[in-house]
């Protein structure tokens, strides 16, 4: 997985990084889908933060400003 800071592009983390940085501990790993669909499945440690609560909840979810984190959906929301 490659570093990246506020001020890089979005990347693309790899099924095999995203397992590894997971098992480790070194990234918080987002879940932007309805809370509905989360918990109809996703993956285990994932946080839930629909997009559109993300403006309202992010700071409180999400108070590490340097942590390093991946978010993901399964398509629209």
């Amino acid at each position: 997985m490659s570093s990246t800071t506020p001020s890089d592009a979005a990347s693309t983390v790899s099924r095999a990084e995203l397992i590894r940085a997971l098992r480790v501990g070194r990234i918080v790993l987002v879940d932007v889908l309805s809370p509905e669909s989360f918990a109809a499945a996703h993956i285990p440690g994932a946080i839930n933060l629909p997009v559109f609560d993300v403006a309202r909840r992010a700071s409180d979810l999400l108070p590490d400003r340097d942590a390093a984190i991946v978010v993901y959906c399964g398509g629209p929301t």
